[in-house]
């Protein structure tokens, strides 16, 4: 615990709300109780503010925390190839970084940069595969990281997740709200035609639109199977559907 003080001089001059400050971290409510209570002034002449502890990061920044087998090819080659296959690794949304597992107290950095595309288990089953946004022009020119190649085909579904933080609210004037940040888990969805991404906001409207040369037939699958438009999976089978007229 630290303390902070303030002289008696200085304490009985205040005549409003003081603004603390880095070098003097005395609480407002402490400030307020002199100013406006009658607070009785300690013999020494010296009242304490307790400055509390410092904010936190909440959360990761990792797509999956745990290391799964995969398989990574580079721009460049790596010894006598571009490819290092069968290895763990993890992405690192904040860095852009695909993290290799070399053992369990050996972890080597890849930046994203330099990694074209990569292919992972997923912890949803299956294999999740990655591109590199560079990949793509477009929308793609203002972001960075990896793209989720979903669905391939004449039109690609594409999800790019990123973080978000959220920044702290503490009010040290106040002494309310948090003082940690938080890191959230966001992605947004695209759409990949002819090497360019265009960002995208599924519904109906929007799938029609994009899916006009077989709207007939796109229009039956919808009223049929009823997929959820804003969930991965129903996303997933009308471009599947889409991809194979």
């Amino acid at each position: 615990m630290r303390f902070s003080c303030l002289p008696l001089l200085l304490l009985l001059s205040l005549s409003g709300f003081a603004q603390t400050s880095p070098d003097n971290p005395m609480q407002q409510t402490t400030r307020d109780r002199i100013n406006f209570s009658g607070l009785k002034i300690p013999a020494n002449g010296v009242l304490f503010g307790v400055d509390g502890p410092p904010g936190q990061i909440v959360g990761d920044a990792y797509l999956d925390t745990t290391f799964q087998a995969g398989t990574i090819r580079f721009y460049g080659r790596i010894g006598q190839s571009d490819t290092l296959a069968g290895v763990p690794v993890r992405l690192d949304l904040m860095a852009n970084e695909v993290e290799i597992q070399a053992s369990p107290t050996d972890i080597r950095v890849a930046k994203g940069l330099s990694v074209k595309r990569f292919a992972m288990n997923s912890k949803l089953g299956g294999v999740s595969h990655f591109v590199n946004v560079l990949e793509y022009r477009g929308d793609a020119d203002a972001i960075n990281g990896f793209f989720e190649q979903l669905v391939s085909g004449r039109v690609e579904l594409l999800l790019h997740p990123f973080i978000s933080v959220k920044k702290s609210t503490y009010n040290p004037a106040l002494n309310t709200g948090s003082k940690d940040d938080q890191l959230l888990k966001k992605a947004d969805w695209y759409i990949g035609q002819q090497g360019k991404a265009v960002k995208f906001s599924p519904g109906k409207k929007a799938v029609l639109e994009l899916m006009a040369d077989r709207k007939e037939q796109v229009e039956a699958y919808l009223q049929a199977e009823k997929p959820d438009l804003k969930s991965r999976a129903g996303l997933v089978a009308l471009f599947t559907f889409y991809n194979r007229l």
